[in-house]
This record gives C-alpha cells, sequence and structure tokens, in this order.
C-alpha cells in the first residue's frame, strides 16, 4: 500500500471515530458492521470504555484476529459476532461502518434506520454499485425523477475517482 493511501485510509479511520465519540453516551452500544480485523471497533472500544461495541463479520480469520487485537489491550466492553449483518438483530445506539463492500453500506443504513440508530459511514466501492434484489438504484424518489441508473452511477463513479491535491 502506498504511503499516500495508508495516510487516507488513518484519516478516515480518524474521522470516523471522531464522529461517533461525539455521538456517544455512557451506556450506548455501538455496532462495527463488516468490521473486518476491527480497526474501528477496537478503537471505539479503548476510546469509551462506558460503552459497550459490537463487531459483526463474517470473515472468521477477520473475527479471529480482531479478537487477540482486543485481548492485547484487555478490553472488556467489546464482543464478536460472526455473521452477515442483516442477521443481526440486536438493539444498539450507533452503527458505524467503514468500506462496507457495496450494496453492504445500503445495507447497514438500512439497518440503523431501522433500529432507530444514528450511524456514521464512510463507504466503499461505490464505482460499483448495481442494482440488485435488495435495492435499486438510486434510491430517493427526487433522484429516480431526473437520473437514470447509468447516469446516477456516473455522477457517483466520478465522485469517487476525484483527488484534490
Amino acid at each position: 500500500m502506498s504511503s499516500d493511501r495508508a495516510l487516507r485510509k488513518q484519516q478516515q479511520l480518524n474521522n470516523l471515530v471522531a464522529a461517533v465519540t461525539k455521538l456517544a453516551k455512557p451506556g450506548d452500544v455501538i455496532v462495527d458492521f463488516c468490521s473486518g480485523g476491527g480497526h474501528v471497533g477496537i478503537v471505539l472500544a479503548y476510546m469509551l470504555p462506558s460503552c459497550q461495541v459490537v463487531l459483526i463479520e463474517n470473515k472468521e480469520l477477520s473475527l479471529i484476529r480482531a479478537k487477540d487485537r482486543s485481548d492485547e489491550l484487555g478490553l472488556n466492553n467489546i464482543s464478536f459476532i460472526q455473521a452477515n449483518l442483516d442477521y443481526f438483530n440486536g438493539t444498539f445506539n450507533i452503527g458505524v461502518a467503514l468500506h462496507a463492500c457495496g450494496v453492504a453500506t445500503d445495507m447497514v443504513i438500512e439497518h440503523c434506520i431501522k433500529a432507530r440508530a444514528a450511524f456514521v459511514i464512510s463507504p466503499c466501492c461505490y464505482g460499483f454499485i448495481q442494482n440488485t434484489v435488495k435495492f435499486k438504484y438510486p434510491r430517493s424518489n427526487q433522484f429516480k425523477e431526473i437520473l437514470s441508473y447509468k447516469k446516477y452511477s456516473n455522477v457517483f463513479r466520478s465522485g469517487v475517482c476525484v483527488e484534490i491535491d
């Protein structure tokens, strides 16, 4: 990974954590959806010891790495669930996702709205969004009236590809 890309990822992580820490209140349950190796959830558990953090990830090896990292830090306010995010039906106050791939970002947002939970999301793969059984794009009625799927995809793909020096 290039140093520029690593810096961008670090900035995204820092900004996500900063936003969640501003929202969180003691006793809140924070769910890190599509948590991967736990980069977000572990930092949140460390920064917010009065909150409970739940990592949800479908890949076993990623969760094992996350659990090992949290054990090294002695965190006792963190738990791990190996499942696809749509199988999670627990109550929570804040949902978070960093780079939930493709349609998973929309699934996280929908899950949070249904749970009446706040959410902080940094999406991934919007250059590759496509209509699915679960979602048709554009999602809002306002954009459906003015953008075809192809135009919608082009708009979001160009937004992802812009880099400012």
